[in-house]
């Protein structure tokens, strides 16, 4: 009687499905299977077996270095950044000592620890009445912990302040002095912060046999600290002659969201040594007299800086390695980077190419 019973639930569960109106897409179980778990499902679950972690791992082990997320930091920048001092830096709130480059030479990723972990959804397609015909939905996180800059400079600005009392009892702090220290040897100082990503990949279930294959992914976004308080990428357009691709955050209809699932087989594609032109838009600062960005692009091994505006990056890729690969575009605030103990803030965007 309990057989019946859980084939009644069965039934009516797959003709809810049906009935969504969502053939094609995806009908989560209610299942999270997290990796190293090798614990036997429900009964309800004939379909899903132990077998079918350990398909989805090796099929993912053999994509992780297109898909490893901390790759989007992993190059030095050379900046040779010239700063003055400005009208933001004639008072403080603190009276505390300012410390602001004078010039920067370069800034280079530090060694952090990288931990990546999956997230396994295990579903049926909404328009299959056999419980066999199964995919795996992944959440691919990667994550650094204490990740780090090192910020080489070579002069430094160094302002103190002392109390000006109004007569109110409020107190501004105002400039006592401004001196600029120069070094001949190339002074360091690191940043650290930390970051995640997260990418969705599509697996579906080989018929009669726990395999599993990649056939559709996303790219990310990551912010740092938070999207919150992270600077605004509003839109990254790819063109070349003849062609122009813009992407979005959110996924959309015509599948130019950067959290769109894509057919690996519908990826943007580029051929070996092929020149790309990249522009990037942001919507913040919203002031731009008291901030403004810097825009990184990483594409192979090199990472460029391509600021041209405020709120506007352009530079160009090309990538000599054939396969599947990420372009990574960095956007962080100028006064994160200008002040030597400011804060790291930053939004980095990952666009999956294939390069044939």
């Amino acid at each position: 009687m309990r057989a019946d019973q859980s084939a009644r639930v069965r039934h009516r569960w797959l003709s809810q499905i049906r009935q969504s109106g969502r053939l094609g897409l995806l009908a989560l179980a209610a299942l999270l299977a997290v990796v190293g778990c090798g614990a036997e499902p429900p009964a309800d679950w004939q379909w899903w077996r132990s077998a079918d972690t350990a398909g989805v791992q090796t099929e993912l082990a053999s994509w992780r270095g297109p898909l490893d997320g901390s790759r989007a930091l992993s190059n030095p920048v050379t900046l040779n950044l010239t700063l003055g001092l400005s009208a933001a830096d004639s008072t403080s709130t603190t009276g505390l000592m300012l410390y602001k480059f004078a010039h920067l030479v370069a800034v280079r990723p530090e060694p952090s620890e990288s931990v990546h972990a999956d997230e396994y959804h295990f579903g049926v397609a909404v328009d299959t009445i056999a419980m066999t015909d199964t995919f795996c939905q992944v959440d691919y996180r990667d994550s650094l912990l204490a990740a780090g800059y090192r910020f080489s400079y070579d002069s430094l600005w160094a302002v103190t302040f002392h109390p000006d009392t109004q007569p109110d009892s409020s107190v501004t702090w105002r400039v006592t002095s401004a001196n600029l220290l120069g070094y001949a040897t190339p002074q360091e100082t690191v940043k650290t912060f930390d970051w995640a990503a997260r990418r969705v990949l599509f697996l579906p279930k080989d018929s009669g046999a726990a395999t599993y294959h990649l056939r559709r992914l996303t790219g990310f976004a990551a912010s740092s600290p938070s999207s919150q308080d992270a600077p605004g990428v509003t839109t990254i357009v790819l063109s070349r002659p003849g062609r122009v691709d813009t992407f979005f955050y959110s996924p959309r209809t015509d599948g130019r969201g950067l959290y769109n699932l894509r057919s690996i087989d519908s990826l943007y594609e580029v051929q070996s040594g092929e020149q790309i032109d990249v522009t990037v838009s942001t919507s913040t600062p919203t002031d731009t007299t008291t901030d403004r960005n810097r825009f990184f692009l990483s594409a192979g091994n090199t990472r460029t800086d391509i600021t041209s505006g405020a709120l506007r990056g352009a530079g160009s890729f090309s990538l000599a390695d054939t396969g599947y690969q990420s372009i990574y575009v960095e956007v962080v605030p100028l006064s994160s980077l200008a002040y030597k103990d400011a804060a790291h803030f930053s939004t980095t965007w990952a666009i999956p190419v294939r390069v044939r």
